[in-house]
């Protein structure tokens, strides 16, 4: 067989049966034609946790003496948190003599210890130390840390040697969602500061099962009610220690790259509480605090306070963004930083989940591939509906290079990709495109490549002349439009 013939027969072959074929897959095997969006959703959202992601100073005196203001509180309101930093001067004789002496150990043994108004415009306190230590500022400033955070404590300094970290305990302002109005989305948020505990290397954290772990008593009766029945989105992204009706997420994810060459690690629990107490179950019976919490009149008032994570958005100019939302129970692992006297520097480990905004997808490239091909189709009828040869190939092939359609393929495809371009480079810089989003740039590849060559050659007058080029160009097509797509959804 003549090179000629196989050439030709590739062409037709790709042109007329492979490419529909590959468009009806994808119609087919995705929601493009149906549920398809721009960009992925919560259900559909990237988790990903990062150690020492990447910046304090302050002694151990004035940490112990801020944490305990505390005054063996779960919660401290903003207002009153933030007030501690204002202070021109401080007067110790609150402290007990234990706990003096606690601040000064902690001094002598390189502890390290900030309290104040961090790089990021956020106060908080947080005392980094040996797992002995940390347990040791919590029971002599007699803090409310949640059973779990401090059974986790105690099981890492009982292994203390399968896994070498420090420990901290920070005091930081977290946001809380509230309903506003019964059984729909309508939330507000309150901040205030509560008590994490960490290990400073994430993968340290021992598992502690979080159940029966302390006594339970009904706060609030809700008479057959779910509070959380309706929740927006941003309540769905990361673990609670407390049991409900919300889907689950797991605590474990895979990790890389970790210190001791973990393979996975376990994140913190967010909170809720409710009147001022850590609340352990919320069902249809009512709310469940911890036995041990006496409720306060002045957080009653908020209700069911659910801790939600930190957004740190990247958005397009037209509002659309993707959202990067973090475990707000903030981890890192703090270093003295020997560039910048009296300098902490912080390296922190996140948890991310990051999804986007949802846009309507627009069809117009697939459509536009569409008629390209539909058009050739019915080229191929009236060239060859009677005869079949290589020179008619070569004038079919000519036919669909040429004419009025080319600046019409081009026109639409050019729109859509201006129209849309902020969005597509926002997708492909964070990951967040669909597959139908894909499929829409390697549609966008094949009109705008195929019509713009086609009108360049056009204008130049190859077109007449290089009939043999006709054949190989449309097999081309074919090949380059299919490693486009290899290489877009390997990006991704």
């Amino acid at each position: 067989m003549r090179p000629a013939v196989i050439g030709a027969a590739l062409a037709v072959v790709g042109r007329i049966a492979l490419a529909p074929m590959m468009l009806i897959l994808v119609f087919a095997s995705t929601g493009y034609l149906t549920t398809g969006t721009f960009f992925i959703d919560a259900k559909d959202s990237y988790f990903a946790f990062n150690e020492m992601d990447l910046v304090m100073t302050g002694g151990c005196g004035h940490a112990t003496s801020r944490a305990d203001a505390f005054n063996h509180e779960v919660l401290k309101s903003k207002p009153n948190f933030e007030s501690l930093f204002t202070a021109t001067s401080w007067d110790y004789s609150a402290l007990s003599a234990e706990a003096l002496a606690l601040g000064d150990a902690l001094d002598a043994n390189e502890a390290i210890c900030t309290s104040g108004v961090n790089e990021w415009g956020s106060p908080n306190i947080v005392i980094t130390a040996t797992g002995e230590e940390i347990l040791d500022v919590i029971t002599v400033l007699k803090l409310s840390v949640a059973p779990q955070m401090l059974a986790e404590l105690r099981k890492g300094i009982e292994l203390k040697s399968e896994c070498e970290t420090k420990w901290a305990i920070m005091a930081l302002i977290h946001l809380f969602q509230f309903q506003t109005v019964k059984d729909s989305l309508d939330y507000s948020s309150i901040p205030a500061a509560d008590f994490n505990v960490f290990p400073e290397y994430t993968e340290c954290r021992p598992a502690v099962s979080n159940d029966n772990i302390v006594g339970v008593k009904l706060a609030l009766a809700t008479d057959g009610d779910d509070p959380l029945a309706v929740v927006p989105e941003l309540l769905t992204q990361f673990p609670y220690e407390f049991k409900s009706n919300l889907s689950p997420v797991s605590r474990t994810m895979p990790a890389h790259n970790t210190v001791h060459k973990a393979t996975t690690v376990t994140q913190s629990l967010f909170h809720a509480y409710f009147g001022g107490c850590r609340v352990r179950e919320v069902n249809t019976t009512g709310v469940y605090i911890e036995d041990t919490c006496s409720l306060i009149k002045r957080w009653e008032t908020y209700g069911l306070m659910i801790q939600s994570p930190d957004d740190i958005p990247v958005c397009t100019t037209s509002g659309v963004c993707v959202h990067n939302y973090y475990n707000s129970l903030w981890e890192w692992v703090s270093k003295v930083d020997p560039s910048v006297e009296g300098r902490i520097a912080e390296y922190i480990n996140v948890f991310r989940s990051r999804y986007a905004d949802t846009v309507e997808l627009s069809v117009l490239p697939g459509m536009v591939v569409l008629q390209m091909l539909l058009m050739g189709i019915i080229s191929l009828y009236q060239v060859m509906s009677h005869k079949r040869s290589v020179l008619l190939t070569q004038t079919w092939a000519y036919r669909c290079q040429n004419g009025r359609m080319q600046v019409l393929y081009l026109a639409q495809v050019t729109y859509h990709l201006a129209r849309n371009s902020d969005l597509y480079y926002l997708g492909l810089a964070t990951g967040t495109l669909t597959l139908e989003s894909l499929a829409n740039l390697t549609f966008s590849f094949f009109a705008f490549s195929y019509s713009f060559i086609n009108l360049v050659k056009a204008r130049s007058g190859e077109q007449q002349l290089d009939r043999y080029f006709r054949l190989t160009w449309e097999t081309m097509q074919v090949v380059i439009t299919t490693c486009v797509a290899v290489a877009l959804f390997s990006v991704r």
